[in-house]
């Protein structure tokens, strides 16, 4: 009788324990069924609006930047860097970005290599020169040589500098031309998130913006820059002429144009960026509302999968502006190395030459390497504003959907 009693407790215990898993399993399956057709649903979405952006210009960049620099960068294509976003991975290997990077830094300081010598060089056979003239009197050929030798030095030192000019000023028109290309995928994103208001005032305010700012950039500050390193030169030639004054004020009026430059250009992304999404929020948040009460059933399933599209439209539109963020910063990277490399060889060379006796020539390759940091800070203030401009471009959509929840 009581091994009876004791079979059916067991019975029951594994009656209990065993009954359960079927009637979830039945309940489980067909979830995970619509789950799994809600995300091949939402893939197809996706391809389809990558489709109809024609994010071929992305690619085409990536290619330029490859035959450009290839030794020094990984292989990219838009649809890796989309791969690698939507399983959670960066988007480029840094080890392999740094490994290129310090190679092309190590090539540009190589070349520099062949200046630094020259002008050892010429500092040597000033320094020469000098000796002479303090030892013979101070005759009128003495004087007329170690003049020719100190501008030799200038001219040679003037040379790479303006080439660091030029392809700062080529990085901002690049930068320029690829941001015209990505601001309307962007801005089209952006709508399809449900900032309408936001994307018609930003784009015609973002294009003409950052327009001016490279104008300003490379036909007044750069010039400025340019005009005040040569005005330093002229200032070391002799001790009766000196501008260095005037050098140092042109030096000072740019940077306060770059800092009111960038003043205005954050102020005016700020007030119509926030304005434009709150409005945006409030207006989606309100039809979503009305949706959802004054059309039975149908509004809120409507509703769900409006924000269930627009947040697979926020990632893709992250993964754009990711991309651009990427190209901007490669298309700016090898220019602003070339222009440290060539500041360090200009501090090496003064250092070098000031034991020689020639402190003016040191003095004078010291502001040229002053200078070249200045154009350095200058690019980097650009730059940062074409990456202040994506990131609240991507942001903004993480704020209507925020306003909208």
């Amino acid at each position: 009788m009581r091994w009876k009693i004791v079979l059916h407790k067991v019975l029951i215990i594994l009656f209990i324990l065993v009954l359960p898993f079927p009637l979830e399993a039945r309940e489980v399956v067909p979830v995970l069924k619509e789950e799994n057709e809600m995300a091949s649903l939402l893939d197809k979405h996706l391809e389809e609006q990558i489709r109809e952006l024609n994010l071929e210009g992305l690619d085409r960049y990536l290619e330029e930047l490859e035959r450009e620099a290839g030794a020094y960068l990984p292989s990219l294509r838009w649809r890796d860097i989309w791969d690698r976003i939507r399983h959670g991975e960066l988007p480029v290997d840094p080890e392999e970005v740094a490994r290129g990077l310090a190679g092309y830094l190590f090539r540009e300081l190589w070349a520099g290599v062949k200046l630094l010598s020259q002008l050892v060089i010429l500092a040597v056979a000033g320094a020469v020169l000098h000796n002479l003239q303090a030892a013979f009197g101070e005759g009128t050929a003495a004087k007329v040589a170690h003049g020719v030798v100190f501008l030799a030095l200038m001219g040679l030192a003037l040379t790479p500098f303006t080439l660091a000019l030029q392809a700062a000023s080529q990085a901002i028109d690049r930068m320029v031309s690829f941001f015209q290309s990505l601001l309307p995928v962007l801005v089209t994103l952006l709508a399809a998130t449900g900032g309408l208001t936001t994307s018609s005032l930003l784009q015609p305010v973002l294009t003409y913006s950052l327009i001016i700012a490279g104008t300003v950039t490379r036909g007044t500050i750069f010039p400025l820059i340019y005009l005040g390193a040569i005005l330093s030169l002229v200032s070391h030639i002799s001790d009766r002429f000196q501008i260095s004054r005037l050098a140092g004020l042109l030096r000072q009026f740019s940077l306060a144009l770059l800092g009111l430059m960038l003043t205005l250009f954050t102020g005016v992304l700020s007030i119509y960026g926030i304005g434009g999404s709150v409005a945006d929020g409030l207006g989606l948040r309100a039809a979503e509302f009305a949706t959802s009460s004054f059309v039975p059933v149908v509004g809120k399933i409507l509703s769900d999968a409006v924000a269930t599209v627009a947040g697979t439209t926020l990632l893709l539109k992250t993964a754009v502006g990711i991309t651009g963020v990427i190209i901007i910063s490669f298309l700016v990277v090898f220019p602003l190395l070339k222009i440290v490399s060539l500041a360090l060889v200009y501090r090496v060379a003064a250092a070098l030459v000031q034991p020689f006796g020639e402190n003016q020539l040191s003095d004078a390759l010291e502001g040229m390497g002053g200078a070249l940091l200045l154009l350095f800070a200058c690019l980097i203030g650009v730059t940062l504003m074409f990456y202040l401009t994506i990131g609240v471009l991507v942001l903004l959509g993480n704020l209507l959907v925020a306003l909208r929840g």
